[in-house]
């Protein structure tokens, strides 16, 4: 009597496992932007590893759209603002390496990006829209960098 083989998927389970990767790759890191987007101070985070949320049961709205306020540079103005940028630009990658397609990937994280900004009012943060042109911009980065290759690889 033969022992029992368990059955090989070969491609079909190296795709699946891949595919599983990704889309924990990128609630991980979805996550992680979350984190940062929604507790109460970033500094404290930063500099205490310490995450605390606030329930905002009826935010100003208005808010969303102040400008005034983006000339108040505070000394991690820059880094904050950059991490915007790179936050997004780093989730869009991860998602166009899932899906292949500019249209999908610039959709669902600029989508996500706006999430994250309006919600932020919710949680006692500065939702602002400035933020979310901050983020789309780290987004279309990538869609441009990936043309660039493209272009400088076929020459």
């Amino acid at each position: 009597m033969e022992p029992y083989r368990i059955p090989v998927m070969g491609n079909s389970f190296k795709k699946n496992r891949k595919f599983l990767l990704k889309i924990a790759l990128i609630l991980l890191w979805g996550l992680f932007l979350s984190l940062n987007t929604w507790t109460v101070s970033l500094e404290h985070l930063i500099a205490f590893q310490s995450a605390s949320f606030k329930w905002v049961w009826s935010p100003n709205f208005l808010s969303f759209f102040y400008f005034y306020d983006f000339t108040l540079i505070h000394p991690d103005f820059l880094l904050v603002k950059l991490g915007h940028f790179m936050g997004f630009a780093i989730m869009d990658l991860l998602v166009f390496n899932l899906f292949k397609r500019h249209k999908i990937s610039i959709s669902i994280s600029i989508t996500y990006a706006f999430l994250t900004e309006f919600l932020q009012l919710f949680f006692g943060r500065d939702g602002r829209l400035y933020d979310l042109g901050i983020d789309s911009l780290g987004v279309l980065s990538i869609y441009f960098f990936i043309q660039l290759f493209k272009l400088t690889g076929k020459q």
